[in-house]
C-alpha cells in the first residue's frame, strides 16, 4: 500500500512545487467532475548501484496518452517532457527505497472540454514511498462482489480514469463489510473480469488462465510482464473467459497489477485454495522479486534507470 506520508516536492505544471503549493480550484472540472486519467509506475531502489529501476516507464507514458486519447481530453505536454518529469522528481524527493510514481493529466477549465483553444489542462507527478506487501508470502481472501464490472460500451476499462475507480468503491467496501481483502469481480456476462486494481490469474493443472481483454479488464501491463515471465518458466498460459465457479475448484489463483504487484489469493468466498501460495505462484514471485529488487536477468525493455548521487560512505 501507498504510504501515508507527504512528500516535499511534486511535479506540478512543468516545474518541481513544494507540496502545499500545488492547486486547483474547487470549481474545476477536475475537482467537480473528476476529468482526470492517470497511471502508476513502480520505480524500483537498488542502493549498491544508487540508481531507482522504473518499471516499463515508456509503456506506462503510452497508456496514460492513449487514456487520454479516448476521453479527449487535450494533454498540455509531451510524452518526453513527463518522463523527464519523472526522473527529475525521484532525484529531487531522494527517498532511497521502493517508489509509487502516479502521472495525471487533468481538465482544469471547459465543461466536457475537448478543444485545446477552449479547454484548460494540466499535469502533475506524485511519488510516494511502497515497497511490498507482507502479503505476498501469506495470501489474501477474496469475495465474488456483487456489483458488476462496467462495460466497454460505458465507461471502458481499457480508460485508466481517476472517476473511473470509483466503480471500484462499493465492491470494497462489500468486500471489507464481509471479512474479505479483496473483491472480485464480474462482467456482465457473469464471467470473471478483474479485481479492483488487479487482473486475475488462475492456475488448473498447470496451465495458467486469465480473461481476455474482451472481459472488460483494463489492459493491464504488469498482466503483460506476468504472462512473459510464466512462459520464461515453461507454464502454458491461455487467455479465455473464466466461469464463477472456476475460481472455486482452482488449484492456485494470484492477482496482479502495479500496486499489487503479485498477490496470492487464499480463500475465494467461502471456499480455501489448496494452498495459501502455491508453487507456481511462489516461483513467479521469486522470479519477479530478482528481477526488481536485484536488478537479476531484467527482460530486455523493462527498465529504464534513474541514477542519483551516492551519499557519503556509500560504496
Amino acid at each position: 500500500m501507498v504510504q501515508e506520508i507527504t512528500p516535499e516536492y511534486l511535479w506540478f505544471n512543468g516545474k518541481l512545487t513544494k507540496w502545499p503549493n500545488a492547486k486547483v480550484h474547487i470549481w474545476s472540472e477536475v475537482a467537480k467532475r473528476g476529468a482526470n486519467v492517470f497511471d502508476g509506475i513502480r520505480a524500483f531502489w537498488l542502493a549498491e548501484s544508487a540508481t531507482y529501476n522504473l518499471l516499463g516507464v515508456d509503456e506506462h507514458l503510452a497508456r496514460l496518452y492513449e487514456s487520454a486519447a479516448l476521453l479527449q481530453i487535450p494533454v498540455p505536454y509531451r510524452v518526453s517532457e513527463l518522463k523527464e518529469g519523472i526522473m527529475e522528481l525521484v532525484k529531487a524527493l531522494d527517498f532511497r527505497e521502493h517508489l509509487w510514481v502516479r502521472p495525471t493529466i487533468y481538465i482544469d477549465a471547459g465543461r466536457y472540454g475537448y478543444d485545446p483553444e477552449s479547454t484548460e489542462t494540466g499535469a502533475y507527478i506524485v511519488a510516494f514511498p511502497v515497497g511490498h506487501s507482507d502479503t505476498m508470502d501469506r495470501g489474501i481472501t477474496c469475495c465474488v462482489s456483487s456489483w458488476r464490472r462496467s462495460q466497454e460500451n460505458s465507461m471502458s476499462p481499457r480508460i485508466k480514469a481517476g472517476s473511473s475507480y470509483m466503480t471500484f468503491r462499493l465492491p470494497r467496501i462489500e468486500a471489507q463489510r464481509l471479512g474479505y481483502d479483496e473483491a472480485l469481480l464480474l462482467n456482465e456476462r457473469g464471467t470473471v473480469a478483474e479485481a479492483s486494481g488487479a487482473s486475475v490469474f488462475v492456475i488448473k493443472s498447470g496451465v495458467a488462465y486469465t480473461p481476455p481483454l474482451y472481459s472488460d479488464i483494463l489492459e493491464s501491463l504488469t498482466r503483460t510482464y506476468v504472462m512473459q515471465l510464466l512462459e520464461q518458466m515453461g507454464v502454458r498460459v491461455v487467455e479465455r473467459e473464466i466461469a464463477r465457479t472456476e475460481l472455486y475448484v482452482a488449484d492456485e489463483i494470484f492477482l496482479c497489477g502495479t500496486l499489487s504487484e503479485i498477490q496470492p489469493v487464499a480463500q475465494v468466498d467461502f471456499y480455501p485454495l489448496k494452498s495459501q501460495v502455491g508453487p507456481i505462484t511462489s516461483q513467479l514471485i521469486n522470479r519477479y522479486l530478482a528481477i526488481c529488487d536485484k536488478g537479476e536477468s531484467i527482460p530486455e525493455g523493462w527498465m529504464t534507470g534513474v541514477s542519483v548521487r551516492k551519499l557519503e560512505g556509500e560504496e
